[in-house]
């Protein structure tokens, strides 16, 4: 590959993580550029590499994805580099990103991680995120890695139906005037108790 291709490849990386306002994962970032044709898995591969080693996009990695996002120096290399690509790509990529923006959003949302935890059991964490705020963010101890990895496969395919249930159980509206009246019951008796001290 050319250092003329790999630079085109860079700046098309960086201007795809511009376009989105959460991070994006090693597989969408490459499918953008192989659902329109620009090049192989490879050079997106290497393209992305060099990248996060010139400190231009930064990689978080868990066992089973990465994501990707631009750091602010990569934001600001972007900006200056903006007009560089032409407008026909910049439109590719802006018309597939609109298209597929709610499944890559949704794709995100649900994260699942897991790892060994010092007593030898397998903790799998849980989250669902808005951006960079967790919704949801629950551990779950397991005893082995086979049960790990089922669990966190299945909590990215219903993390939404079991996020929904758990704020529908916590807010039901009699819970809620259980608790508001135990919280007025407890302030009436502070403020008895302060009264006769």
């Amino acid at each position: 590959m050319s250092q003329q291709l790999n630079t085109l490849y860079k700046l098309m990386t960086m201007y795809t993580l511009s376009r989105v306002d959460f991070a994006l994962t090693n597989s969408q970032i490459t499918n953008v550029f192989l659902d329109l044709g620009y090049t192989n898995y490879f050079n997106v591969q290497y393209a992305l590499g060099e990248l996060v080693d010139s400190g231009l996009v930064h990689e978080e990695a868990y066992p089973d994805y990465r994501y990707y996002a631009l750091t602010d120096s990569g934001k600001t290399s972007m900006d200056a580099l903006r007009s560089s690509l032409s407008s026909s790509i910049r439109s590719d990529i802006d018309d597939y990103l609109k298209k597929r923006r709610l499944e890559f959003r949704e794709a995100l949302s649900s994260r699942a991680e897991y790892y060994r935890t010092t007593d030898g059991d397998w903790a799998v964490r849980c989250r669902v995120m808005d951006h960079t705020t967790a919704l949801i963010d629950m551990t779950l101890t397991v005893p082995n890695e086979t049960q790990a990895k089922a669990v966190s496969q299945e909590w990215k395919e219903k993390s939404q139906e079991i996020y929904a249930m758990v704020i529908r159980k916590l807010t039901q509206p009699d819970h809620i005037d259980r608790i508001v009246e135990q919280s007025d019951q407890e302030e009436r008796s502070a403020q008895d108790t302060a009264i006769h001290e």
